[in-house]
């Protein structure tokens, strides 16, 4: 490509500016189809401005028209980012609170992939609450089942096991429970921010929990019988698995997660 077709390409994608500026207070009064179709023409306009401002020498590659569409949005989604974070106003505000408005209006039952996190969260609480007693020494039978045949390992006279068992009870459950908060409520912004703190945690004491239960310097009474190493290995990655899911979901689709203004809703 050559420079001149270059500096066309950068100057095509500049002009998102003002596009995203007119075009968020052309279609304020418009319905959301309106505004697909709308989108969908500026990308065409697009397209053949790129071959207008290189008329004098086209490009072999077809490609070219295509990065010459994606250097236009990619300033697009730049512009999204800045106005979700806050530091400019008014190019993409009605697209965004069309599509979050949109997205927060659906109930959980409308929402299977975060009715699974939720399941998923319970049973997670539950198991640390489990994990928690047997570290604090409870005497019942289940318990005790528990740590001879599954988890020897949480009775290992090292302070470690019992420690971690402890940090999952009194960290880890509050944490569950106000991600079910933030899963069923809308507009809790703060959930991406503890999600990935706490999924960077847990994923590296799973893995040295893990390992040390199966570790050949652990004593052999205090590590997994083989029979019993297919339920620890599914139980242990699935609850570290778990938190990675929610930072995933709170990450790539963060729109039930914003948080809208008063005046916003009033509207």
């Amino acid at each position: 490509m050559s420079a001149s077709a270059a500096t066309g390409v950068f100057v095509l994608s500049l002009s998102a500016i003002p596009v995203t500026y007119v075009f968020n207070h052309l279609v304020s009064q418009h319905d959301s189809w309106t505004i697909v179709g709308v989108a969908a023409l500026i990308l065409l306009l697009v397209a053949l401005l790129a071959q207008v401002l290189v008329k004098r020498k086209l490009p072999r590659d077809p490609l070219f028209y295509v990065f010459a569409v994606f250097g236009f949005t990619s300033v697009v989604n730049l512009i999204i980012a800045l106005e979700q974070d806050g530091l400019i106003d008014g190019f993409m505000t009605h697209y965004l609170r069309e599509v979050v408005q949109e997205v927060q209006a659906k109930d959980l039952l409308r929402r299977p992939f975060d009715l699974m996190l939720v399941i998923c969260l319970l049973l997670a609480t539950g198991f640390s609450l489990f994990r928690g007693l047997i570290a604090l020494d409870c005497p019942a039978e289940l318990c005790r089942f528990y740590a001879q045949f599954q988890e020897p390992y949480l009775k290992d006279p090292a302070a470690y096991p019992k420690i971690q068992m402890l940090v999952y009870l009194f960290y880890s459950v509050p944490y569950f429970v106000v991600a079910l908060y933030g899963l069923v409520v809308p507009g809790c912004s703060w959930m991406l921010d503890i999600t990935l703190i706490h999924a960077g945690g847990l994923a590296q004491a799973q893995f040295s929990h893990i390992g040390a239960s199966l570790h050949a310097r652990t004593a052999y009474v205090y590590r997994v019988p083989e029979e019993a190493k297919i339920l620890f290995l599914v139980l242990n990655i699935a609850y570290g698995v778990l938190p990675q899911l929610l930072a995933y979901r709170c990450l790539y689709k963060p729109e039930f997660f914003i948080k809208i203004k008063a005046d916003e809703k009033v509207e």
